[in-house]
């Protein structure tokens, strides 16, 4: 272990300095993007402003989860900005699905809008968006998911790929916001902050402009600003961690849980002014969240797992928000790709689907496409639709692919490090390479040889709790003490972070795997 400590970094992500002073460079909202556009970015300005000098009628259409939340409000509060009202829906998953549907379209049409806007959606929306397009609706598309070969036939579309805004893939708020410093003429910071929440919700690629955005909005933000967002990190310092972990997913529950159109009193929460409406719809969203939580807690019955089986596929009457949350937990616990299937009253079954590391679920989906009714995802995590008559078919043929198909192989790197390298001045510069998400882990450390009688254990004997020095705890949580009986050394591989208990600043080691060591 001759190298430096940032060598070693440097090493993993593969990166050299030049590269590295490149990541940890000065960043702004100024110049975050870094003259990055949409190519045809004034045409959909354009469109905008020329229904809206016609007095025109315009509503938002957005989607049910974080990032579409997060479009939907940056639209509404850019046109509140510019005196405007504008209409907006978010739609339920339980009674619209997912995306612009010919039903609304037609909605829209019978009460006379002049401008439809849809906000991570409409992409793939051909039938609703051709039936605007006949009736005279303008349409304006800001999306980012995968696009075919033809495009809707709407009036403009702003899309990071489409659009050629650059080659890394954004979420639909990021495309929002890219459109709303088009049309107001400058960088807005609570936008920025909305567009911010949604590349980790959405799990985009923290590289490029999606990293220093992030890195600008984690810099210049401070607890207090904005009470929306104050309340839902618990007026914690703003981070990914905090993001991905605490805002994410209360913003999340209200489109797992809520059933009925009430679920658009979100995008209120983000754009009023109300200081009360807002507390109280905070302990709404309280309130849905632990909903959220104890629906996740299903149970699945025992007799429903099959463990010679290949895959996992299990189907019953389960919330299909959570079905999502529920596949993710039976894939952990087993191991094994994973499909929760919900029964549907039109005779067919929406199932979302979780893969350990090393499978494909897309590809294997291309298998069944003459089964599938609907499909989307990506490798580890995708949602399916089929017929509820084709189950015991599609799973026997799911799994009989999984079984001929070869595990990728997933090889995790860590870096090597001393006890006394874990220090602050260390962590410091480990965090000048954040933020860490998609595309760009945190950093995976190793400790050798550490001597197992010198671990110490909380009173029920479930987690690792290890004081190394007066600044360093060692934790590994829900890993019990009989798993390491009958050996003397280990090494531990884990992520070093800083914690902070009763105002004073420690380092925790926190284990995410073990190898054993021969004694």
């Amino acid at each position: 272990m001759n190298k430096s400590l940032l060598e070693r970094l440097l090493d993993y992500y593969r990166i050299n300095y030049d590269d590295y002073l490149n990541l940890v460079k000065e960043t702004n909202l100024a110049t975050f993007s870094e003259g990055h556009n949409f190519d045809n970015v004034d045409k959909a300005v354009n469109l905008v402003k020329e229904v809206m000098n016609k007095k025109g009628k315009i509503i938002v259409y957005g989607d049910y989860d974080a990032d579409g939340v997060m479009g939907t409000s940056i639209l509404v509060k850019m046109f509140q900005y510019l005196d405007y009202v504008v209409d907006y829906y978010i739609p339920n998953r339980y009674l619209d699905g997912y995306g612009l549907t010919a039903k609304h379209a037609q909605e829209y049409i019978d009460k006379g809008y002049d401008l439809v806007i849809t906000v991570d959606n409409g992409i793939t929306a051909f039938e609703a968006i051709e039936l605007l397009h006949n009736s005279g609706v303008k349409v304006l598309v800001l999306d980012h998911h995968q696009a075919a070969e033809d495009l809707p036939l709407a009036d403009a579309i702003c899309h990071p790929i489409v659009s050629h805004f650059g080659e890394v893939s954004s979420s639909g708020a990021f495309t929002a916001f890219i459109y709303s410093i088009n049309l107001l003429g400058h960088i807005d910071k609570y936008l920025a902050l909305l567009a911010s929440i949604s590349i980790i919700s959405d799990m985009m690629p923290l590289l490029e402009y999606n990293r220093n955005l992030l890195r600008s909005i984690f810099k210049i933000y401070k607890p207090g600003e904005y009470l929306a967002i104050d309340l839902l990190a618990d007026h914690e310092e703003l981070n990914e961690v905090v993001i991905g972990m605490k805002i994410a997913p209360r913003i999340n529950s209200i489109g797992r849980v809520i059933e009925d159109t009430s679920i658009n009193q979100i995008v209120k929460y983000f754009v009023s002014n109300d200081e009360e409406f807002i507390l109280n719809y905070y302990s709404y969203i309280l309130e849905v969240n632990e909903e959220r939580k104890n629906y996740s807690k299903v149970e699945i019955d025992p007799s429903k797992i099959d463990l010679n089986k290949s895959a996992l596929l299990i189907k019953g009457d389960y919330k299909e928000g959570i079905i999502g949350l529920i596949a993710n937990s039976v894939m952990i616990k087993y191991s094994k790709p994973t499909i929760i299937f919900a029964n549907s009253l039109d005779n067919t079954l929406k199932g979302s689907a979780r893969a350990p590391e090393g499978y494909d679920l897309v590809e294997a989906f291309t298998g069944l496409s003459d089964l599938l009714l609907t499909a989307g995802g990506h490798a580890n995590a995708a949602g399916v639709t089929i017929k509820a008559t084709d189950f015991e078919v599609f799973e026997k043929r799911f799994c009989d692919i999984i079984s001929e198909k070869p595990v990728k192989k997933v090889e995790h790197n860590y870096i090597d490090i001393k006890m006394n390298e874990l220090s602050f001045e260390n962590e410091r510069l480990i965090n000048s390479f954040s933020p860490f998400g998609e595309n760009w882990p945190t950093p995976l450390f190793r400790l050798r040889h550490i001597k197992i009688d010198t671990l110490l254990y909380s009173k029920d004997h479930k987690h690792i709790l290890t004081t190394l020095g007066n600044n360093l705890k060692l934790v590994y949580f829900n890993y019990p003490q009989e798993e390491l009986a009958n050996k003397k050394f280990i090494d531990v591989i884990g992520v070093l972070s800083l914690k902070n208990f009763r105002g004073k600043d420690y380092l925790e080691f926190s284990c995410r795997d073990f190898i054993d060591t021969e004694n």
